[in-house]
């Protein structure tokens, strides 16, 4: 990799323009959307199939994402269902995540949006709100 290269730099860069709030001092860097946004929007756009520690290390390049799925549960007094998958090769397995009723996935939405208005970044839209509604049926109960 050359020095120097601005579209190198943009394509490592995990800021993207979303995620740049607007400010009176166009001098002030962008915000970066903080690590549990990211891991909590990742959660809630996965839809019934659920979710894997994995795929939030993958997807989002975080650390220990069971931390997240805790402290969800913990702060917000919910219960994610909990399904032990097989790895592919055979040996071991692992835990896939999933919200257990569609109440749940309303409250994790207010609750990112709470905290992206304390943060001062910006939070889901309503369109984000429809897309993710609609990947969790009216009747949809997991447990």
């Amino acid at each position: 990799m050359k020095k120097d290269r601005p579209e190198q730099q943009a394509e490592l860069s995990d800021i993207c323009l979303g995620d740049i709030t607007p400010t009176a001092d166009l001098t002030q860097a962008p915000r970066r959307t903080p690590k549990k946004h990211r891991a909590r929007d990742f959660m809630l756009n996965s839809g019934v199939n659920g979710f894997t520690e994995n795929e939030i290390l993958r997807y989002c390049r975080l650390s220990s994402g069971r931390n997240y799925f805790s402290e969800l549960e913990r702060q917000l007094d919910i219960q994610l269902e909990r399904i032990d998958e097989k790895n592919p090769d055979g040996i071991g397995s692992h835990l896939r995540y999933r919200f257990t009723c569609r109440a749940d996935v309303l409250r994790v939405i207010q609750f990112v949006n709470r905290n992206a208005s304390a943060g001062g970044y910006i939070g889901l839209s309503s369109q984000q709100i429809d897309n993710i509604l609609s990947l969790y049926p009216e009747a949809f109960n997991a447990a």
